[in-house]
């Protein structure tokens, strides 16, 4: 990943051999609900321009995209019921520490994100997305957020069933220019009351979240944490790959834990959130571990249990400077 600042529009991620360096999935973390008792499953994969076959030794492979990839469920398990909130999961890149600090992006010239993405799966999670960026002069527990807008598509419809991620066909890709300046200050899982400007020179990290539980569905009843329970997965924007151990370096990560119930104040492990944040109704933002309410989709079980097969399919995010009244979009 390129992370100087430049004049020009800024690659961030390229999953694309067109448009060389391809970023490996090594350099992201996952995470899901799994990592708390949930059923979620979340995986990362270059996806081959052409169907897989035998290569020549002598070839370099060459790839479409990278695609996020899973079964989401947001049943509870019996022995978690009351001690969780299940119906999310996600990835972003790693942070990288330095001598001299986090390894930032400067997109300070930028004025839009530009995602070129596409979407396979199950239509109840295609309106689900967001996009979120961690800025290194604010707490780990705070996040600026943006709804991703996916197009309705013939590879997105009623079936759950699991797909290839390797296989074809090809999703359809378009580009969407999110306005740096339009998302939405996160902090400790709430949105901001009064607007706060992000600090493009100092861009930390970039991720993709598919949240799937409204934040009024099945609200988790008073429990105890399991002992012994490790509570893992919750870090910048709710996922990652940091644990207990990360709360307890980390005083503001632990308070925000303690609040949501997966962590009691004396408490080393466990996992149970019993008084969730109330919703905003005029607001499209939300908690890493909900979503907005959206309309049904058939095939919905009658216990308000969702679940699915999600495919986010990307081939690159972009530091662009864009004036959508002059530029043409791109398709």
């Amino acid at each position: 990943m390129d992370i100087h600042p430049q004049t020009g529009p800024q690659t961030l991620f390229s999953f694309a051999s067109a448009h060389p360096p391809v970023d490996p999935p090594t350099h992201f973390s996952t995470g899901s609900d799994a990592q708390l008792g949930g059923l979620t499953t979340a995986e990362l994969a270059l996806v081959p321009s052409q169907p897989l076959a035998e290569p020549a030794a002598s070839s370099e492979p060459q790839y479409s995209h990278m695609a996020f990839y899973g079964y989401m469920s947001t049943a509870v398990p019996p022995e978690h019921a009351g001690k969780i909130r299940t119906g999310f999961a996600g990835f972003r890149n790693v942070s990288r520490s330095t001598l001299f600090g986090q390894d930032t992006w400067d997109l300070d010239l930028a004025t839009h994100l530009k995602v070129t993405v596409g979407y396979r799966g199950w239509e109840g999670w295609r309106n689900r997305w967001v996009v979120n960026i961690g800025v290194d002069d604010r707490p780990r527990t705070d996040i600026f957020q943006h709804r991703l807008e996916l197009a309705p598509s013939a590879l997105s419809g009623p079936s759950k069933t699991p797909l290839d991620p390797l296989s074809p066909p090809l999703p359809t890709f378009t580009t969407l220019h999110l306005p740096l300046s339009s998302f939405v200050l996160i902090k400790k899982g709430v949105v901001s009351p009064q607007p706060v400007s992000m600090t493009l020179s100092q861009i930390r990290t970039v991720g993709f979240a598919l949240l799937g539980r409204d934040r009024d569905d099945n609200a988790a009843a008073p429990g105890e944490p399991p002992a012994g329970k490790g509570v893992e997965g919750i870090t910048l924007g709710g996922w990652g790959k940091g644990g207990v151990s990360e709360a307890e370096d980390d005083p503001e990560l632990r308070q925000m834990l303690e609040e949501d119930r997966l962590l009691g104040p004396d408490a080393s492990a466990g996992s149970s959130m019993t008084n969730p944040p109330k919703p905003r109704s005029n607001s499209g933002y939300h908690r890493a571990s909900a979503a907005t309410a959206s309309a049904p989709v058939g095939d919905e079980a009658q216990d308000g249990v969702r679940e699915g097969y999600y495919e986010l399919s990307i081939k690159s995010v972009e530091a662009v400077k864009w004036d959508p009244e002059l530029d043409e979009p791109e398709q």
